[in-house]
């Protein structure tokens, strides 16, 4: 066995704990000297002490330098170290344990020493190196104060000792990856919310449309069912008719708008305000069905339709509280401006249905007129100051408060120049509903114009939309591609030197780099794997003479190991010969003596062998000796010895036995023996064996000689009453 010696390679650059690893080696040493000098038990357990003591005190430094820099693998380190203490009492036991191997053990035992310490060095010592040089520099840096950034070299430690080099080079590179895409994520919340609203306008310009249509006809009715009760039903019948078919259709084609609205804001927005409507639609229903039978007069018609069109208009009114931007709010503001003054018009038509018959001089007379024409002038006021200039120059002279007070004056005194009552109220609906009309195409140019805006707006945002995903996805593709060039430019050449390395401590030391092209720190890193490479090959060399020679040492020593064999192994068999069988039972006797374990032997011989001999031959029969002693190492224990001492006859030594227990396996030996068969020329024989058993008895045996030969006087029994029996005599 090689002796385990110091080398600058197990250094783990602490001088105190490269001192306590050479002075273990150097008790290992004396350990293996003792052995080769047969030191006595003295000196043997003197050294297994000096072990065991500076174990703990190497432990108890190990233990105090990891508890000072906090080591993460303290506790497994501690509980290694307790368990190797444990384990010294054992391996002593096992060094003086009596026995045919005991040689062996004691190599095995320093075997099993050597191999710790090199593991504790070079794995568990060389694990908390790092951890300890890493302490250490800090806190010289720390106290020199020659560390401009400590904490962030600390911060540097930790997240190496948390994450793998490949983690933190993508981290590196997909954090402003990452930030980038949170604030793309942000314009396109952005924009997404900008589109949303543009959806809820364009779902608002519809409602605001229809609502538009509804009016429009609801005035249209009102003016000719007012006019229809003042010239005593006789006149407008057909165009009132047609009038409320045309207000129906618009009205259920509203409805059905509303079900199918796909921006349920806008739909909350409008069912809000229309609780009530489908009451005074009904409503609407009674009073036409009154109306034609006469029932109803004019205040009860005007109140009925003013009602549902202001309904109407609530609606159109109040969707500009819904979030769609100030913009776009006042815009829908200054359309129902225009549609609340166009309503306030068809009041005026309806009124004025009725007071043609008071022949007043001004229309403004009448009071309810004055307070209608109060309210167009808030209105335009409205129009004004939230219509942009577009809207403005779409309503031009139709929304000037002068001019149209101006022209409403001169259609009244106008109309009033007629003497025929139907006359005048078809004159003045006819001039009435052209102005309602213009101001109608007013509003539908205002909401096409806007509708055209609102859609153009939202294309817009759409495609500004499509745009920035498209760049989130071409910026994510190369930050990836850009992040994976990089890992891999780092990662990969790491990675071969880590392999090589591997391969390296395995002994392939034939790995190298065919070529180094970086010049940067991980070229560096590969030029000294090179020039490491080189060196570990030079040692190899000086290694690979030595081993020669040792191998050539080794040769002879194992042609002296073989020769020695020889000398005490049958050479047929490989039983043990007759000579090493009585040292083997002086040996095994003497143990008997001193701790008084029972100690039995049996003599074993073949029946009829010399039949087979000369049967079959010699070469028949030596095959017949060997498979018997094949037959029986495979059925003793493994501190039984199996002895050839004659021709056909063996002897089996087995300590720690009773005759009894010694008999049963006898028998059982003999039956296995029985059951063999020998394929000669195809031909099956058989063998039987008789055995004779005995046990050593201190007061009736007085050495060796008189043990076997007791035994042998069971063996002769055994022949002599048949043979393939056993015999055991009690002493």
């Amino acid at each position: 066995m090689a002796e385990l010696v110091w080398d600058e390679g197990m250094s783990v650059g602490i001088d105190s704990l490269d001192n306590d690893h050479k002075q273990l080696i150097a008790i290992l040493a004396q350990l293996m000297s003792a052995k080769n000098e047969k030191l006595g038990p003295e000196g043997i357990d003197e050294i297994f002490e000096r072990l065991e003591g500076y174990c703990q005190s190497h432990f108890a430094r190990e233990e105090a330098l990891l508890a000072k820099i906090n080591y993460q693998q303290f506790d497994a380190h501690k509980q290694s170290h307790q368990a190797f203490i444990k384990r010294i009492p054992q391996l002593k036991e096992q060094w003086f344990a009596k026995g045919t191997e005991s040689e062996v053990v004691k190599d095995k035992v320093i075997l099993f020493l050597q191999q710790w310490l090199i593991k504790h060095i070079l794995e568990e010592d060389l694990d908390y190196v790092p951890a300890i040089h890493c302490f250490e520099e800090f806190s010289r840096y720390k106290k020199d104060k020659k560390s401009k950034h400590p904490l962030l070299r600390l911060f540097s430690v930790k997240l190496s000792q948390s994450l793998i080099l490949s983690h933190r080079v993508l981290i590196t590179t997909l954090i402003p990856v990452a930030a980038t895409l949170l604030l793309c994520f942000f314009i396109l919340k952005d924009n997404y919310q900008r589109y949303d609203n543009i959806s809820k306008v364009l779902g608002l310009n519809s409602v605001i449309e229809q609502v538009n249509g509804i009016t429009h006809s609801l005035q249209a009715e009102r003016g000719l069912s007012t006019g229809y009760t003042s010239s005593n039903y006789r006149s407008f019948a057909e165009q009132l008719s047609k009038r409320r078919k045309n207000t129906d259709a618009k009205i259920q084609y509203f409805l059905g708008l509303l079900d199918k609205s796909a921006n349920q804001e806008v739909k909350i927005g409008v069912n809000r305000y229309m609780v009530n409507f489908q009451k005074i639609v009904e409503n609407l229903s009674r009073h036409r069905m009154h109306l034609d039978q006469k029932i109803v007069g004019f205040e009860d018609t005007y109140y009925v339709y003013t009602e549902l069109i202001e309904q109407l208009l609530s609606v159109s009114d109040h969707l500009v509280h819904i979030e769609i931007g100030s913009s776009h709010a006042n815009d829908i503001s200054a359309i129902n401006a225009v549609l609340r003054y166009k309503e306030f018009m068809g009041q005026i038509r309806a009124i004025g249905m009725k007071i043609d018959e008071n022949h007043q001089d001004s229309i403004y007379d009448n009071v309810d007129v004055s307070l209608l024409v109060g309210k167009q002038l808030n209105i335009l006021r409205i129009f004004e100051s939230s219509a942009n200039a577009g809207q403005k120059l779409i309503c031009g002279s139709y929304c000037n408060a002068i001019s149209q007070r101006q022209h409403l004056e001169s259609s009244y005194l106008e109309t009033m120049q007629f003497n025929d009552k139907d006359v005048r109220a078809a004159r003045w609906f006819n001039v009435m509903s052209e102005k309602i009309d213009i101001l109608n195409t007013v509003v539908e140019k205002l909401i096409s114009e806007f509708d055209e805006q609102i859609y153009n707006e939202s294309q817009q945002l759409k495609t500004e939309g499509y745009l920035i995903i498209l760049a989130m996805l071409v910026f994510l593709l190369a930050a990836i591609f850009f992040a994976l060039v990089l890992n891999y430019s780092i990662i990969s050449p790491v990675r071969k030197l880590t392999f090589a390395l591997n391969d390296m401590s395995e002994g392939q030391n034939n790995i190298h780099f065919e070529s180094i092209d970086s010049k940067d720190e991980i070229g560096s890193m590969q030029l000294a794997f090179e020039k490491l490479r080189r060196k570990l090959l030079q040692g190899d060399v000086y290694k690979a003479t030595v081993s020669q020679q040792q191998k050539e040492i080794k040769y002879r020593k194992s042609q002296q190991d073989h020769f020695q064999q020889l000398a005490i192994t049958d050479a047929l068999t490989g039983a043990v010969n007759r000579h090493h069988f009585n040292e083997v039972l002086d040996q095994e006797i003497s143990n008997v003596n001193n701790y008084g374990n029972p100690l039995s032997i049996m003599l074993l011989d073949i029946d009829y062998f010399k039949q087979v001999n000369d049967t079959y031959g010699h070469g028949v029969g030596d095959e017949v000796l060997v498979l018997f002693y094949q037959t029986c190492v495979e059925a003793v224990r493994s501190s039984d010895v199996v002895a050839r001492i004659g021709g056909e006859e063996f002897v089996i030594v087995m300590p720690n036995t009773t005759l009894d227990n010694a008999e049963k396996f006898a028998e059982r030996l003999r039956q296995k023996i029985a059951k063999l068969e020998i394929n000669v020329a195809d031909k099956q024989i058989s063998i039987t064996v008789s055995i004779g058993v005995s046990q050593w008895k201190n007061d009736y045996f007085t050495n060796a000689e008189t043990f076997v030969a007791h035994a042998d006087k069971s063996l002769y029994q055994a022949k002599n009453s048949g043979r393939n029996k056993v015999v055991a005599t009690q002493q």
